[in-house]
């Protein structure tokens, strides 16, 4: 099932804010399914300024000890999941697409990627991680030793990534195309700017996704679990491109 954007209204952050308290009260939230749509009526505007404030606040309550590092990845991934990404949901794809403003105008999957990260708070150049090849971009997220590497079709990669990975967000770059993959308990989702039928940006499942079984090659660096990575948010550090 493909699922697209409908348009909000500018608003506060509840739901955000509602997810925020859960860490900070210590509470193990589990990640769950990609919601078809932006929780709570809340802009993106709205999504790109707090999320400025929630890092600076979770990186205070770090340092007081009050939560700890997987906290902080959860809190991250939640704002991928839950509110960033899905405001791009329906956006036209082109190959030449480089919109930063979701809906309007058109995105290429590696502008998608690059856009998304760079609007959650990671120091990037969205420009130079777009242009990368797959390889090259994931490896601005992880070093080569890191990064897992599997020459083979869909289902076998699947069923590999299935057992091997966690639950989180991972950024995948395919023969000719990148996106994310999103792992909650058995399902596996796959986010990205579709150049196929319906042309725009989608979150499907993995195992149905005619771009994953257009590839021969899948290069997946870990966001959730990526101390580092999560590190140089958290810091505000720039990511080395």
């Amino acid at each position: 099932m493909m699922y697209h954007m409908k348009r909000i209204l500018p608003g506060v952050l509840p739901f955000l804010l509602m997810a925020f308290i859960a860490v900070h009260e210590g509470k193990r939230t589990k990640i769950s399914d990609p919601p078809a749509n932006p929780a709570g009526g809340i802009s993106y505007d709205s999504c790109k300024s707090y999320a400025g404030k929630m890092r600076l606040s979770l990186k205070s309550s770090l340092q007081a000890k009050t939560i700890n590092e997987d906290s902080v990845a959860r809190a991250y991934t939640g704002l991928m999941i839950n509110h960033i990404i899905p405001h791009w949901y329906g956006t036209a794809w082109d190959f030449n697409g480089y919109t930063a403003i979701p809906g309007k105008g058109t995105v290429a999957c590696g502008y998608f990627v690059s856009t998304t990260l760079l609007h959650s708070g990671m120091k990037l150049n969205r420009y130079k991680m777009a242009q990368k090849s797959s390889m090259d971009g994931a490896l601005m997220l992880e070093p080569k030793d890191s990064l897992f590497i599997k020459y083979s079709d869909r289902d076998e990669f699947l069923k590999v990534f299935g057992q091997k990975f966690r639950d989180g967000l991972y950024m995948v770059g395919l023969s000719f195309h990148v996106g994310y993959l999103y792992k909650s308990g058995k399902s596996v989702f796959f986010i990205h700017s579709s150049y196929l039928d319906p042309t725009c940006v989608v979150q499907e499942k993995a195992s149905a996704s005619e771009a994953l079984g257009q590839s021969k090659v899948f290069v997946v660096a870990d966001i959730t679990h990526n101390r580092p990575l999560i590190e140089k948010w958290l810091n505000n550090e720039n990511i080395k491109h």
